[in-house]
């Protein structure tokens, strides 16, 4: 009985260490079409490769909502206004995109994504926070 509790005492205390290396991704965004908004996300390191996907609520533009993961020294973020809540990028006849969008870094090229390198930031301790100026493709 005295192993097990040992090792349950031990284990906890692994978990604890670990949860402590997480970061923390605060996100907001201004120009939603509506608020309560659903925002998609993807974070990605620095060759692109993807860190985390997800979806988040936001109440209002000055609401930040705090994703955990492990980020990389420097990161990108690309989201959507989910508006219709399907759960995909809604796109026109010409594969335009319907819904509001953004990148970190204020990155923006009008019907195209940024290179990666226009989009990076870098993390800034345990906390880092991203604000988004979401845009659709008609505002140049």
């Amino acid at each position: 009985m005295k192993t097990v509790v040992v090792f349950a005492f031990l284990f906890c205390g692994f978990l604890c260490t670990h949860a402590q290396d997480k970061d923390r991704l605060m996100i907001s965004a201004a120009n939603a079409s509506n608020y309560p908004a659903r925002l998609a996300y993807e974070v990605i390191d620095d060759r692109g490769t993807s860190l985390k996907v997800g979806f988040i609520e936001l109440n209002s533009a000055q609401h930040k909502v705090s994703i955990t993961l492990e980020l990389t020294s420097v990161f990108g973020v690309q989201v959507y206004e989910d508006a219709n809540r399907n759960g995909k990028m809604d796109r026109g006849i010409f594969t335009q995109p319907k819904e509001r969008y953004a990148f970190s870094n204020a990155a923006w090229i009008t019907l195209g994504k940024p290179d990666i390198d226009e989009m990076l930031v870098k993390k800034t301790g345990t906390s880092t926070q991203v604000h988004f100026q979401l845009k659709s493709v008609t505002d140049f």
